[in-house]
């Protein structure tokens, strides 16, 4: 064996088997380290893809459709790196720089993550629709939902913001074109106070009614509030007077800054209010002409004044009086089947001295006075009456101690008989004026009190005072009103 091994032929044939079999355990088995290479390369399918616009101008223009929106993208990589890869880091972008407004094709572009290639990108083409922004202002208003309270309303909303309801809304130039309105919605359901919201959304919607989603709108909020109140209407203002002037002086005009108010009170007392007379005037704090501001107080059954206060724009002069003789005493109030006539004075007439400022006397004359005699419900006899009188704006009449104004009228039944009428005219008395119409010398009726507080409305009311004989007692709290005074 040892001589065999020895040949070099045996040598040779041992040396091929042993290659063959070497080759046979590199290349043939499934395990070897070449079919493990071979195996570490793959691929990966994505199928949706989202695709991003990059590089628009956004302050001329809006992408406003884009087709498709994704793509599928195969790519191939080591499997270490398309594990840690998610699909946000594969990036396809449309570049829309220096584009214009219209439908235009774009081509895609793909950043991989690094050690990947791209092996598919479908499609490689993308249609996009660019549109040209504008903007434009609008005056926002206010819609208001729901009902107050029952015996409530809604008055006008208000915006309070410091820019106002002025709105500036951004859209592109189609959308633009179907703008109906902007406004902000306030709901006042079951309320009975002021309804406020000081970041009401503003909303822009179509000449459809609905709402346009992509509208920029600056600012995006208002401020706004609607008053919820009682029923209210306006009416004019009537100048209530209280206290008296001093010696020297007497009223010219009282003129309030606005002729109407706006009174608020449940609908059954609101119907019934035709004039607001909560203004007070305290004539004994008037010194000079010029502007006096007093309150709106809220009278019979007024909930509330809107304004608060009143500046009233008061003119005062000097006092100065005029006479005026031969008034003619009218007769008012004579029932069907009677008639009447002024027995005393035989004349018919009186004669008046009157106060006030020069410039107001000066332009008063007979015509401007009236002297009535009222008989209503008075019997057919002699009665003494007293007189009432009619004057004008911011005058007053002068009495002098003791002096009275009355009347004494007969009043005839022409249906009775006449032995009846003979028997009344022999036997009947003197009638002392009613309750309502007596009082101090001077004493005014219809809108008189006690505390010397006097109603007026448009320069019109009653007077009241103490007459006394001395022109500072005969200037009555009411002393700038026209009116019909009583003197007994």
């Amino acid at each position: 064996m040892d001589k065999w091994l020895s040949h070099p032929t045996a040598l040779k044939i041992i040396s091929v088997l042993l290659g063959v079999l070497l080759f046979a355990v590199v290349h043939i088995d499934p395990e070897t380290a070449p079919q493990a290479t071979v195996s570490s390369v793959d691929t990966s399918a994505l199928e949706a893809v989202t695709i991003e616009p990059i590089g628009l101008d956004e302050e001329k223009y809006v992408l406003t459709a884009m087709e498709p929106t994704v793509v599928r993208l195969v790519v191939e990589g080591s499997i270490s790196n398309l594990r840690k890869n998610t699909p946000l880091d594969y990036v396809v972008n449309v570049d829309l720089t220096n584009v214009k407004p219209g439908i235009q094709e774009l081509p895609l572009t793909l950043k991989l993550p690094k050690g990947i290639e791209e092996v598919e990108l479908s499609p490689r083409q993308v249609t996009v629709q660019i549109e040209e922004i504008v903007s434009k202002t609008f005056d926002a208003q206010v819609i208001i939902e729901g009902q107050p309270a029952e015996g409530y309303v809604a008055g006008t909303p208000q915006v309070l913001s410091e820019g106002g309801n002025v709105v500036g809304v951004t859209l592109p130039r189609d959308d633009m074109d179907k703008v109906g309105l902007v406004a902000v919605t306030m709901n006042v359901e079951g309320a009975v106070k002021s309804v406020e919201n000081k970041k009401a959304k503003i909303v822009v919607y179509d000449t459809e009614g609905q709402e346009i989603s992509n509208a920029i709108v600056q600012p995006s909020t208002l401020h706004v509030e609607t008053k919820i109140t009682r029923p209210y209407k306006q009416v004019p203002v009537q100048i209530r007077y209280t206290g008296t002037l001093a010696d020297n002086l007497s009223l010219v005009s009282v003129t309030p800054e606005m002729d109407q108010v706006t009174v608020y009170a449940e609908q059954s007392v609101l119907d019934t209010i035709t004039v607001y007379g909560g203004a007070v005037l305290d004539l004994s704090k008037v010194k000079q002409s010029g502007t006096v501001k007093v309150k709106t107080t809220p009278v019979d059954g007024i909930e509330a004044v809107n304004p608060a206060e009143l500046e009233l724009a008061v003119i005062v002069e000097g006092t100065t009086t005029k006479r005026l003789s031969n008034l003619p005493i009218t007769i008012i109030g004579t029932e069907d089947g009677m008639t009447a006539d002024i027995a005393s004075p035989a004349s018919g007439t009186i004669d008046l001295v009157i106060g006030g400022a020069e410039s107001v006397l000066r332009n008063v004359s007979a015509e401007d006075v009236t002297v009535i005699a009222k008989i209503d419900g008075l019997e057919a006899g002699t009665h003494t009456i007293a007189l009432e009188l009619e004057l004008p704006s911011y005058v007053q009449p002068i009495l002098s101690e003791g002096q009275t104004l009355s009347a004494t009228v007969e009043i005839l039944d022409e249906s009775a008989s006449a032995d009846e009428q003979e028997e009344l005219e022999v036997g009947g008395a003197q009638t002392e004026p009613p309750d309502g119409d007596r009082g101090d010398s001077g004493s005014a009726s219809g809108g008189s009190s006690g505390d010397g507080e006097t109603d007026a409305a448009s320069g019109n009311g009653g007077t009241s005072g103490n007459a006394g004989g001395a022109l500072n007692e005969a200037r009555l709290a009411a002393s700038g009103q026209s009116g019909r005074v009583t003197a007994a």
